[in-house]
């Protein structure tokens, strides 16, 4: 159990750690999991929140460098890319990269 606590608190003082929200972590499985991109009104019904909700959570996200929204080719559309350092967070914290 100490091992733990000590790899807990070696990860939170670690200069790569990033707060993330349970949503912002659901948020980047979710992404990292589908077989492609997303859009955020999808995003939203997948996490089971209402599209406010998911913007808000996608924006400071966005600001960590952890994903990037991107335009369709229609133009109307809006979908949800993990980057590098999404992947590379995710993978630290024991997800799948």
């Amino acid at each position: 159990m100490a091992d733990l606590i000590d790899q807990a608190l070696t990860f939170v003082r670690s200069p790569s750690y990033i707060d993330l929200t349970a949503r912002q972590l659901a948020i980047i499985g979710v992404a990292m999991d589908a077989r492609q991109p997303l859009r955020v009104k999808e995003m939203a019904a997948a996490i089971m929140v209402e599209k406010p909700v998911i913007t808000r959570a996608l924006n400071r996200m966005e600001r960590e460098g952890l994903l990037e929204r991107r335009t369709g080719a229609d133009r109307r559309d809006r979908f949800i890319h993990v980057t590098d350092a999404g992947r590379a967070f995710r993978a630290s914290i024991g997800g799948a990269a």
